[in-house]
């Protein structure tokens, strides 16, 4: 929407529908919606705020975070302001119109991938003569001396592929003690070739301070990856992600963003501004391999405004907590999108299933929202670590990566501290306002105690329950186990905040 149409000076790429409108132009939208049988809009390019009043009257036509206007312009009109504000539009360079346009012609895809390569892929190079240590799906560790010099320390046995269509975001793990030094070699190999490199690239720690962007022009290839090291100390490489890259717009998805803290734990979390009225809902995801965002359709059939969190480290997340750092930025986002709403804690309500019912429960502890509604809830991280040797063998595994990466330690007493980490959190809050929804199951094999341990609790503190057990173990029946978790929110919904139709 502008005066020029820039499908006549620049190239538009061939995946592209480019449709040029000029100010004051609703009639022509309308006709050419109508004509086309558009049902939504990818992207709305504003060269001037004011445009932005021909596209009142046409929200559903275009999802959050696909207006984009340009960042050098003030706007001072008040309803423009609140319009673009409520569609989360987002403010881009518009400096160079060709770049923007094939920026957007590779982000704008539809669904989202992530996922990550784990330590056990790892290839030792067989002339170090150090010490190698594998911490399950956490990291190997490289303890000893690397030389005086950049040499092959170790490489990822799978290449990772980069494709013409889909441009990838590379991040790694990683913690570095002692007075050495590493970087990684990143060697690009043509598909269909099989030993042609064709570019080499050296990444240094510097550059690992943020994600490395791989895009191709020419056609898909491959990545083989290894890390050079020098000096004397530890290593610890920990899992290589990749993910399908959404460019300046956004992470997995168009608005979507990563926390990370000085340890390079990350958490990432999606908010959509729903209607605008209360209440914010948050959703914590739960145990997941692949990575990005869960619950999104189901989220927003509620019609409110919802945050949703997913948890990427180790096999499949490690429950969401973390260092202070890492913690406190979960809590600074809800605050801030609070904020942005108008809203305070009584409009908020935390959920999750599963490994999200943990964060739902420990968060909610900071924020004692108006709810908190959980399926299948987990409390007691250091039991489920326990139970893991004999009572409840390989039902989840990942409770001893868990165990080692938040308490670095695998005793009996590391396990109790774990277990009071929660505890001691959520017995500091007042929940006299709140409302818990608990869907449970009542043949729980993970963590048998947590409900009964949450209402025994609970019932001293004024706090309302709502419950339902569904018959099973922990990952049984989860049909019966998510409609229950969706009709306590609907019941909250109605009963809270005058959202019976919802």
């Amino acid at each position: 929407m502008g005066l020029t149409n820039w499908g006549n000076q620049y190239d538009i790429p061939e995946n592209m529908s480019w449709y040029h409108f000029y100010p004051n132009s609703s009639v022509a939208l309308r006709e050419i919606i109508e004509k086309e049988d558009i049902s939504r809009f990818h992207a709305v390019l504003i060269e001037e705020g004011q445009y932005a009043k021909d596209l009142f009257s046409f929200v559903k036509y275009f999802e959050p975070y696909t207006l984009f206007y340009n960042q050098n312009i003030q706007i001072n009109d008040r309803e423009v302001v609140d319009f673009l504000k409520k569609r989360c539009a987002q403010a881009i360079d518009f400096s160079s119109p060709q770049q923007l346009i094939n920026d957007l012609s590779k982000s704008l895809f539809g669904g989202g991938y992530g996922d990550k390569l784990f330590p056990s892929t790892i290839q030792v190079n067989p002339n170090f003569t150090g010490a190698i240590f594998y911490q399950g799906l956490d990291y190997v560790g490289l303890e000893g001396g690397f030389g005086q010099d950049f040499t092959q320390l170790a490489y990822w046995a799978y290449n990772i592929v980069v494709q013409k269509t889909l441009p990838i975001e590379l991040w790694l793990e990683y913690e570095k003690q002692g007075n050495c030094d590493f970087r990684l070699v990143i060697r690009k190999i043509w598909s269909g070739s099989v030993d042609d490199f064709f570019e080499e690239t050296i990444v240094s720690e510097k550059d690992l301070e943020q994600a490395l962007f791989m895009d191709s022009r020419d056609g898909d290839y491959f990545l083989s990856i290894s890390v050079e090291a020098r000096g004397h100390g530890t290593i610890k490489l920990g899992n290589l992600h990749q993910r399908w890259s959404r460019k300046q717009f956004g992470k997995f998805v168009l608005g979507g963003n990563i926390l990370h803290d000085s340890k390079r734990d990350e958490i990432n979390y999606f908010f959509h501004p729903g209607d605008f009225r209360p209440p914010l809902a948050i959703y914590f995801a739960g145990y997941r391999p692949a990575e990005g965002f869960e619950g999104y359709f189901m989220m927003k059939t509620l019609g409110c405004p919802f945050i949703l969190f997913s948890d990427p480290r180790l096999e499949g997340g490690a429950f969401y907590l973390g260092t202070d750092e890492l913690e406190g930025k979960v809590k600074e986002t809800i605050a801030h999108y609070l904020d942005y709403l108008g809203f305070d804690r009584k409009d908020l309500i935390l959920s999750g299933l599963s490994m999200g019912t943990f964060p739902a429960l420990y968060y909610g502890a900071s924020f004692e929202p108006h709810a908190i509604i959980v399926g299948k809830p987990l409390a007691n991280l250091g039991t489920i670590a326990s139970r893991g040797r004999l009572a409840s063998p390989r039902v989840f595994p990942t409770s001893f990566d868990v165990l080692k990466h938040q308490t670095g330690g695998v005793s009996l007493n590391h396990m109790l501290e774990l277990d009071q980490r929660f505890w001691k959190v959520f017995k500091q809050a007042n929940f006299s306002k709140t409302t818990f929804g608990l869907s449970y199951m009542k043949d729980e094999d993970m963590d048998p105690q947590a409900y009964e341990n949450l209402v025994t609790y609970l019932c001293n503190t004024g706090a309302k329950i709502l419950s339902k057990g569904t018959a099973g173990r922990h990952n049984d029946d989860t049909d019966t186990n998510i409609a229950w978790f969706l009709h306590f929110y609907r019941m909250v919904l109605a009963s809270g905040f005058g959202r019976e139709k919802e």
